[in-house]
């Protein structure tokens, strides 16, 4: 697990700078009559980012000097590699799909799928963790920005 600590902690790291800074200054835009500067929110999140993938690194890296680990090595268990990818795989061709349909008439089905491959079997759990979020996003984009509640 150090060696996954580290990278993923790197990853993130890496992925917080590259907001701070290229993609908030660049892509934030500017609203003069806003009360809040529009790069402010992402900058925090950034910030964590950078911190918290920035501790996870540092303890990986320390646990792996202490067990003597090297960062890189050449033996990949290549199913383990596709194990982990798969998700990745399937929320790709997701989006991919989605670039066709409307994400409401299709999110619900994303969510049930991902939930019975990764094992869920109770048909409420996969029916209420997969509809009410979409239904909450609808309602959400519909009907309280209509009206001007968000």
């Amino acid at each position: 697990m150090p060696r996954s600590d580290f990278w993923s902690g790197l990853v993130v790291a890496a992925l917080g700078l590259l907001a701070l800074l290229w993609v908030i200054p660049n892509y934030a835009g500017s609203n003069p009559f806003a009360r809040m500067p529009p790069g402010l929110v992402p900058s925090i999140g950034a910030w964590l980012m950078l911190i918290c993938g920035s501790v996870i690194a540092v303890k990986g890296l320390v646990q792996m000097l202490k067990a003597r680990i090297v960062p890189l090595s050449a033996d990949l268990h290549w199913d383990a590699v596709a194990w982990a990818a798969w998700p990745f795989l399937y929320v790709a061709v997701a989006i991919w799909f989605m670039s066709f349909i409307k994400i409401t008439w299709f999110g619900a089905f994303l969510i049930a799928g991902m939930l019975i491959l990764l094992g869920e079997r109770r048909w409420y759990m996969i029916l209420g963790c997969s509809v009410v979020p979409v239904a909450l996003l609808y309602v959400l984009s519909v009907y309280l920005m209509r009206v001007g509640v968000v």
